[in-house]
């Protein structure tokens, strides 16, 4: 019987369905009209690098599930099995109530994944969460030296960190900021750190220079005083900006010399993503806090974590008893059911040497792009770090002029991939890849031509 049949002979059709989820089940960031005329679509299986939806329709998954959540792929037995065991065994307690063993093991696991000094693992239930914890830390951090005034949080433009308030607050998306207001206080804009868009006889060492100098002078500008973090993405995920070798270091050396704390938002690019445990590794930087989810559990289970190094946690500890920094907590936090999940992605991964084909194979599609595209007239930039890659398409690659937005091409080259049965993403004209680790070449080499296809058919019908 075919998927489509199967559908149709035992449960409503797959036409009811959708007017269900339309009615039953909120699809943020896709209109109902949307849903409607697309049937959904509606996955009913996964497996490896590929989807398939209730018409039979098998999708190359170049975006690992959609949001890069799925970074061991679809289908995994053994990950299953460590979720099936822990459930069976003890699937939740509160952690205000009991202690568990595998968000310790978790824990401990995650401290010693680099040698950056990250200490303790503020686990929730998403990556949102994992921000808005990460706020609160540096908060308490700074009210725990006895500096209350600290409060404010500086972000950059293209920036994206969640759907909290403090996410939208620390956005330039206007539709975030009309829809969500009043918005939160105390968050200051930067402009973002965009290499491909520097000015034109500027070297790239000048341009992290002076992005840094911009952070600096706005620090002042503000009051260092009233500052309790910054929050900066090492490599921002939605347009893949990967920054300048000097720009993190100067922006490490800018938060220490005015006590400022660095949250390094990677839920989206860390475990693995950039072929390196997190991606500040790529610029020999440590932040005060990390941030992640997504890849720490593969997508299988929810899990976020805000991750904090020894040195603010010896603040927030203080004494232990009267003195301990509040930080808020979460009904799942540190859910044994979701750590366990977590300690098999990291077996998976380091059994695996996933990290290695990653950086490898990530590499050699980034090649392959710059390659098939170099002097295109319309591709003004290839960039990327492992299975984190962007190709940022313009009217003129010797102008850098972009499109007209109504001409909606990195959408168009999206839609058309769907179509053909292969999925990738676009913020704006950035066409965004966000492969699976276990990516083979084989896989790879189709995501290129995929993605090929669908660019040149778009940009040939401009």
């Amino acid at each position: 019987m075919s998927v489509t049949n199967k559908y149709e002979a035992h449960h409503n059709p797959i036409g009811d369905l959708v007017e269900d989820s339309i009615r039953f089940v909120w699809r943020h960031g896709v209109a109902a009209a949307a849903t409607r005329e697309a049937r959904g679509p509606l996955a009913v299986s996964a497996s490896g690098v590929h989807v398939t939806d209730a018409d039979g329709r098998v999708y190359l998954d170049g975006l690992s599930g959609g949001s890069a959540a799925a970074t061991l792929g679809h289908g995994r037995v053994d990950v299953a099995d460590a979720v099936h065991a822990q459930m069976t065994t003890l699937h939740w307690v509160s952690l205000r109530t009991f202690i568990n063993e595998p968000s310790i093991e978790l824990g401990r696991r995650i401290a010693g994944l680099t040698d950056a000094g990250l200490q303790t693992s503020f686990f929730v239930s998403s990556g949102s969460e994992a921000v808005e914890s990460a706020t609160q830390l540096a908060k308490s951090y700074h009210r725990a030296k006895g500096n209350p005034e600290r409060t404010k949080f500086l972000y950059r433009k293209t920036g994206y960190h969640g759907t909290t308030l403090v996410g939208a607050s620390a956005s330039d998306n206007q539709e975030f900021r009309t829809w969500f207001a009043p918005l939160a206080p105390g968050f200051v804009e930067l402009d973002a750190c965009y290499p491909y868009r520097r000015p034109d006889g500027m070297t790239e060492e000048e341009y992290g220079d002076a992005c840094a100098d911009a952070i600096e002078a706005t620090i002042l500008a503000e009051g260092p005083e009233t500052i309790a973090g910054i929050l900066a993405e090492s490599i921002p995920a939605a347009l893949v900006l990967v920054p300048p070798a000097n720009y993190l270091r100067r922006l490490r050396e800018i938060c220490d010399r005015y006590d400022i704390l660095w949250i390094d938002d990677e839920v989206f690019i860390g475990v693995g993503r950039t072929g390196r445990w997190f991606g500040f590794e790529h610029f020999g930087v440590t932040p005060d806090i990390v941030t992640s989810s997504k890849g720490i559990t593969g997508g299988y289970v929810p899990l976020g974590a805000a991750i904090a190094t020894g040195r603010v946690m010896e603040t927030i500890y203080g004494d232990g008893a009267a003195t301990q920094a509040k930080v808020s907590g979460h009904t799942y936090a540190a859910h044994p059911t979701a750590c366990a999940a977590g300690l098999a992605v990291l077996d998976a991964i380091e059994k695996e040497h996933l990290l290695e084909s990653t950086a490898r194979i990530g590499e050699g599609m980034i090649e392959a792009f710059r390659s098939r595209y170099a002097g295109h007239p319309n591709v003004g930039d290839v960039r990327g770090k492992g299975f984190l890659i962007g190709i940022e398409l313009v009217e003129d690659a010797g102008t850098k002029a972009p499109f007209a937005k109504q001409l909606a091409v990195g959408r168009r080259v999206m839609d058309r991939a769907m179509e053909q049965n292969f999925m990738l993403r676009a913020t704006g004209d950035v066409i965004t890849l966000f492969p699976a680790l276990v990516t083979t070449q084989q896989d790879a080499d189709d995501m290129v031509a995929a993605t090929c296809r669908a660019i040149d058919e778009v940009l040939g019908e401009l």
